[in-house]
């Protein structure tokens, strides 16, 4: 049940893309999506709440949708639920925000359609349960904040932005996609309950993490694959910054945590070594960054690179832990 109601309210969110198109030069278009997006995004969190109270097992659904041979697989558990409630939390409070900062929008049609959709593509990420739902979601994630992004486009700043940031989302993408191909293997395991059961060997799942920590930190910020982060937040409209920084960021550690420590089998020593070098430079280059900034959604954009890289220090302490048998 729980499951269904996460579902249907990314379905409602779905929905509220075509509804702004069509009422968008209405007076009451801002405070209809926004209203609507806080409502639904607090059904959702109430739900992902109730799931990690509840310490229930997880929760799996298939629809007739995305390949034929495949259908499209969702299952909410207890790390797709707390992401979801991060999602969903800071769906609600931008949401919030943006029904007052949304009326003095100087182009609401071309935010107000994609904000939504936005929301539904985050909160499908977390609960797709194949590699095709997973990338499909993924993808439309980037796609929609792209959108976002370029929503003051005669700004030629807010170009450049755009166009990096579509460049670091489309190779991201294609190494989250190299890296679901090596788990499916020959045999076409899409699935993410044939990928937990496959224990891929020592050098593909090294293979796995090496393309996952690119996929998914490019998305996430980490260094060098940050660049379009101080670029994308200040030309996104402030309650979608605070969306990109606070949540989408948080999305793709999700993608992270979910390739490396359930698809790629058990981890070498050296793993940790990769990721915490990573990470500590990620997190020591963002410092020094953000000190060194005047504009404050670019010192923002700074403070979460290294909120990513510490972020990441305590995944790369969790891979160290798993490799001696710690956890």
């Amino acid at each position: 049940m729980t499951l269904t109601i996460v579902l249907a309210c990314a379905a409602a969110l779905l929905a509220l893309a075509p509804i702004a198109v069509t009422i968008v030069r209405s007076a009451a278009a801002t405070r209809v999506i926004y209203g609507s997006s806080m409502i639904v995004a607090a059904i959702s969190l109430a739900a992902a709440a109730a799931h990690l109270l509840s310490a229930g097992a997880p929760l799996s659904a298939t629809l007739p949708l995305g390949v034929p041979w495949l259908g499209a697989h969702f299952r909410l558990d207890a790390l797709s639920a707390f992401f979801l409630a991060v999602v969903d939390l800071g769906a609600l409070g931008a949401s919030l925000f943006a029904l007052g900062y949304g009326e003095h929008e100087t182009a609401p049609q071309r935010v107000l359609p994609f904000y939504p959709a936005f929301l539904a593509a985050m909160t499908l990420v977390v609960v797709a349960d194949d590699a095709f739902t997973f990338l499909f979601s993924w993808e439309f994630m980037s796609l929609t904040s792209w959108a976002l992004v370029m929503s003051h486009h005669r700004v030629p700043d807010n170009v450049r932005a755009g166009y990096i940031y579509l460049i670091m989302a489309s190779f991201g993408t294609l190494a989250l996609l190299l890296g679901f191909g090596l788990l499916a293997g020959p045999d076409g395991l899409y699935t993410f309950e044939a990928m937990r059961a496959a224990h891929p060997a020592a050098t593909l799942g090294a293979l796995v993490l090496i393309l996952a920590l690119v996929g998914a930190g490019s998305k996430a910020g980490i260094v060098p694959l940050h660049v379009w982060l101080p670029l994308a937040h200040p030309a996104a409209p402030s309650h979608v910054s605070a969306l990109m920084s606070g949540v989408m960021t948080k999305v793709a550690v999700y993608g992270f945590v979910r390739i490396v420590f359930e698809f790629a089998g058990a981890p070498a020593w050296w793993w940790s070594i990769l990721v915490l070098a990573v990470a500590g430079i990620t997190t020591v280059m963002g410092v020094l960054y953000a000190l060194m900034q005047h504009d404050l959604k670019r010192l923002l954009a700074y403070h979460t690179v290294e909120n990513i890289g510490i972020i990441f220090i305590g995944l790369g302490l969790s891979l160290a832990f798993k490799t001696h048998g710690m956890m």
